[in-house]
């Protein structure tokens, strides 16, 4: 269905999405393996999907809480922790974009450097983490003017582009 949507843009095939991730979110109690898993998904569906097509800040704020729920599933260790700090980071990106608070981009940023020391070099990933975290850098350049996070994320960009 998401396919779907992304093929033909009908919100309805979207939505339907949404409902079936939220039925997988609600059969998997806490605790069973996977959870995390469904979590995620739902809270892309929503950030990613709906939120970029409708522009509803509580797909935002409902997408973080899943994030945070998933995260929270991923200690220290988990194979799959880089990801949720990711995913979470850049949906606080996002939510700074829209609402400007300044403690989203000071968490997303906080996010994205836990992330990036998940994937040393060599990492498989190594490239988006640094892109994602000299976006985050950037984007709190841009409304406060600190010049010390236009300088690192030029810095990080480069990284980046060599790899």
């Amino acid at each position: 269905l998401k396919s779907h949507f992304t093929q033909s843009g009908n919100i309805d095939d979207l939505d339907e999405s949404i409902q079936f991730l939220r039925e997988a979110v609600s059969l998997c109690p806490e605790g069973q393996t996977g959870r995390d898993i469904y979590l995620n998904n739902l809270a892309v569906s929503l950030s990613f999907y709906r939120f970029s097509h409708q522009g509803n800040p509580n797909d935002l704020d409902e997408a973080i809480s899943l994030h945070e729920e998933a995260l929270r599933l991923r200690p220290v260790g988990h194979e799959s922790r880089h990801f949720s700090l990711e995913n979470l980071g850049g949906v606080l990106v996002t939510r700074f974009n829209k609402r400007g608070a300044r403690d989203d981009i000071t968490r997303a940023i906080s996010l994205h450097r836990e992330a990036l020391m998940l994937g040393p070099p060599g990492h498989p990933s190594r490239d988006t983490t640094l892109s994602n975290l000299a976006l985050a850098l950037k984007t709190r350049y841009d409304k406060f003017n600190v010049s010390e996070d236009l300088n690192e994320a030029i810095d990080l960009y480069r990284e980046s582009l060599r790899l």
